[in-house]
């Protein structure tokens, strides 16, 4: 029927052969399993060789290679729970000829299109090209260590195992594949292009053998590729014996009778395969096994042109180079003809044959019917379907109410988390017993055996002397220690050594089914509930969700987080609520920073949701609640909060008002006064912050803080509360640098000399005048000894800030008398202006106090 649906189909004027193959292919996988159908199968394998006859190979592989990608296919979403345990399968990807259907070998025509089409899926994954890779690169890797490398280096989602390799499965298909079928030569060739391909100028190593051998290293492969030898040679001999038959042509009888039977429908005579085409065949199959024997192929790069005629040097060459272009030379393009007329000759004497010979006929749908209920009125009447038992749900479901009622939810989540929370203390108790038992077999087993004194009498024999006998042997007394073992303390450590095996069998048994059940009823409902928030932005699930969140991070304790499986569920948990309902939410960020900061150890897992710049108005307020819980033991916790403060964005994008920037500055001053001079080890990293934001703020909208700056500064150095640091770090963004002599000076540094021409140097000096000589007369110990040892740790940094104010005082004073004569009056003047000042500004340091009064 197909055959002659496919002729009739490919006549002028018709659909033409793809669609009619396409019909049949598309109708045929329709059912479950129908790759393990023999009468499918049979089928398939009859449209398949209609593929091959009509060059439309193609239209049937890509309908096969869909279904393919759909069996290879999964669906769904990975949960927390599938996240944290991840499992590998080692089971064999499936394909449509497997198990009977290889090795029935009835199925060649099939065979061929379903492994073109699997060859196909390998070169689009990369699996083959990366393999080879692994195995150039390594010589000492096996074909297993290199799947498995390119596996991993791929991440493919489905990844066939190595037997389903193509170099295995056309050599599988050699093998199973009839000596007389028309097909064997081509996959033979498909096998020799793989096994004797030259990969290594492909990846940029230097030429060399063929790889085809590095596959065939596990006794199962050697004996494949020992039976593939033991193929040619039957082979070789089946075309041999058949190529001595003589190809006689059927005699042609003249009696009417043969005439009058003669018709389509009429049966034709056994067919014989020319003898000229079996020699070629025999002379084939023999380069073939002149390839697979050759050890040099397989070793070294050989000049083709160098070989002799008997490896024929240009075929060698195509199936080196992988050219697809199949030798239909060796094809038997006869007995395919001649096989599709015989077909074609049952199905037409079916059609034609009388209606009351089909009703006598054995084809005929009645008795078939008959036959059927026949044979199976002789088997025993099957046993009726068991009853359905009913099943209890493992998982309840989530109530719809929970993801829109946070009391709902609480009482969902309560029992569930407790659980989790019980086994992890469960597991931490069993831990610390052990640990306790350990350590108490370590201090047993030295008490296991002790020295006990003991005298022993010894007889020392006597022979005489001068020929005189011994009165006898002496006795002696010796005093010695002598080990013994302690019984009590051996059945002690009998005793711990059990306790302790016991509590490994007990921490090695699986865990019971109600904490896989809590586990996998928190992540659906956290699942469901993301999904519906994300679905619907409403503030009901927007609620139950921070209400979980903070319910979730309420379980964690010290227990939890010593349990490693507990604290990565919790972990991850935390995770997906945190980024939906708490990351961004500027209602949250003062009551996140108020659970870090209450309890410091869940600073790692809800840190990374804390955002105050997504509240600008409190971000001044959540900063000195950082800044006030700054100590020795929270400066980790601290660091860690103080990068989620990003003040460049806050200062640019906000725009703060004035007072709010000056609160900020005051906050930072007074985490550097807490700093101290000499900052502790554990402060350095949260110092070196503060110092940042310092600058940051000095910098912007300069010199809007400039007066505020250098009066903390001022103010806390006088009392030696800031590191050196600070100071520099201040100098750093005015431009003072160490090395301004005779400098360029940067741009913050030309800033300030074109702010210092509106009288900012002037006001700075005379402030600092007057502030250095209030000091000296307010302290009395600044009185008697002066203020170089009240600033001594900050005098380097004093006086590159001077050197900056007077150099830039002078250069003021200069522009200005630069048209001036030398001896003016206004030269004069600019002169004793400028020695009064820095007369002022020095008098505080180097001159005494001679009154009482400080005057």
């Amino acid at each position: 029927l197909t055959q002659s649906h496919v002729i009739e189909s490919s006549r002028p004027g018709r659909v033409g052969a793809a669609a009619v193959l396409e019909f049949w292919v598309s109708l045929l996988t329709q059912q479950n399993m129908w790759y393990r159908d023999k009468t499918v199968l049979f089928l398939m394998d009859q449209i398949c060789c209609a593929a091959f006859t009509h060059h439309q190979e193609e239209c049937v592989q890509k309908l096969l290679y869909q279904q393919h990608k759909t069996a290879l296919g999964f669906h769904g979403e990975r949960g927390v729970l599938s996240s944290i345990v991840g499992w590998f399968s080692g089971n064999a990807t499936p394909s449509f000829i497997e198990g009977q259907s290889l090795s029935a070998n009835i199925q060649v025509w099939f065979a061929w299109l379903v492994l073109n089409m699997e060859g196909v899926f390998e070169e689009d994954s990369q699996l083959r090209r990366c393999v080879e890779q692994e195995l150039l690169t390594d010589l000492n890797l096996s074909p297993e260590q290199a799947w498995k490398k390119a596996q991993q280096r791929l991440k493919l989602p489905v990844t066939p195992s190595l037997q389903r390799m193509q170099i295995y499965r056309w050599a599988c298909q050699a093998v199973a594949t009839p000596p007389d079928h028309p097909l064997l030569p081509l996959v033979w060739q498909k096998f020799l292009q793989l096994y004797l391909r030259q990969p290594g100028p492909e990846y940029g190593l230097a030429a060399g053998g063929c790889i085809g051998q590095r596959f065939f290293l596990s006794s199962s492969q050697v004996a494949l590729l020992k039976d593939l030898r033991q193929k040619i040679q039957e082979v070789s001999d089946f075309h041999h014996a058949a190529s001595q038959a003589l190809r006689v042509p059927p005699p042609q009888m003249p009696s009417s009778d043969s005439q009058g039977d003669e018709s389509p429908g009429n049966l034709q005579p056994p067919y014989l395969t020319s003898p000229k085409l079996h020699t070629e065949l025999v002379r084939l199959f023999g380069v073939f096994g002149l390839w697979l024997d050759d050890e040099m192929l397989q070793k070294q790069e050989v000049y083709l042109p160098s070989l002799p005629p008997e490896y024929e040097p240009h075929r060698l060459a195509q199936v080196m180079q992988r050219q697809q272009v199949p030798w239909l030379e060796f094809i038997d393009q006869e007995r395919l003809h001649y096989d599709g007329i015989e077909v074609r000759s049952l199905w037409e004497k079916v059609q034609s044959e009388p209606t009351f010979l089909q009703a006598q006929s054995h084809t005929f749908m009645g008795y078939a019917r008959e036959r059927i209920l026949e044979n199976l009125q002789k088997h025993p009447v099957p046993q009726p379907a068991p009853e359905l038992q009913p099943q209890k749900v493992p998982v309840a479901d989530i109530p719809t109410k929970c993801l829109t009622d946070s009391r709902a939810a609480a009482e969902l989540l309560k029992q569930d988390l407790g659980i989790l929370q019980d086994q992890a203390r469960l597991a931490v108790a069993c831990e610390a017993q052990q640990v306790a038992l350990e350590l108490e077999l370590l201090e047993s087993l030295p008490l296991l055996y002790k020295n006990r004194p003991e005298q022993v009498t010894m007889t020392l024999e006597c022979k005489g002397k001068g020929g005189q006998p011994c009165q006898g042997p002496a006795n002696i007394t010796v005093s010695c220690e002598k080990l013994q073992k302690q019984e009590a303390v051996h059945s002690q450590i009998a005793s711990l050594r059990r306790d302790i095996k016991k509590l490994q069998t007990d921490a090695m048994a699986p865990p019971h089914q109600g904490l896989a059940q809590a586990a996998v009823h928190t992540e659906n409902f956290i699942t469901a509930l993301v999904n519906l928030y994300k679905a619907q932005k409403l503030p009901t699930v927007q609620h139950v969700g921070v209400a979980t969140f903070y319910q979730v991070v309420s379980f964690v304790c010290e227990d939890t987080l010593r349990h490693p499986p507990t604290r990565q569920y919790f972990s991850s948990c935390a995770e997906i609520l945190g980024q939906v309902f708490i990351q961004g939410n500027a209602a949250e960020c003062g009551r996140v920073l108020k659970t870090i900061l209450g309890q410091r150890r869940l600073c790692p897992l809800i840190s990374p949701f804390f955002t105050p710049n997504a509240a600008p108005d409190q971000l001044v307020f959540l900063y000195q609640d950082v800044v006030t819980s700054l100590d020795l033991d929270t400066t980790d916790v601290i660091f860690m909060l103080l990068t989620k403060f990003d003040l460049i964005q806050w200062l640019t994008e906000t725009n703060p008002i004035f007072s709010e920037r000056t609160r900020l500055l005051e906050l930072v001053h007074g985490a550097l006064c807490v700093c101290g001079k000499e900052p502790e080890k554990e402060l350095l990293t949260p110092f070196h912050v503060f110092t940042k934001h310092w600058t940051l703020i000095l910098r912007h909208h300069f010199p809007d803080h400039y007066s505020d700056c250098l009066r903390l500064l001022m103010n806390s150095s006088s009392d030696q509360l800031l590191s050196p640091e600070c100071w520099k770090v201040t100098l750093r963004v005015l431009g003072c640098n160490e090395c301004l002599c005779g400098c360029q000076l940067d741009v913050l540094s030309y800033f300030f000399h074109f702010v210092s021409l509106f009288s900012k140097v002037d006001e700075t000096i005379e402030w600092l005048s007057e502030y250095f000589l209030r000091s000296r007369l307010t302290k009395s110990d600044l009185r008697s000894f002066g203020l170089y040892s009240a600033w001594a740790p900050y005098i380097t940094e004093v006086v590159y800030f001077w050197e900056h104010l007077i150099g830039s005082l002078i250069n003021i004073q200069a522009s200005n008398c630069a048209r001036e004569s030398v001896g003016s009056s206004k030269t004069l003047k600019s002169l004793q202006n400028l020695h009064s000042k820095i007369v002022k500004l020095f008098s505080p340091w180097i001159f005494p106090l001679d009154t009482e009064d400080g005057r």
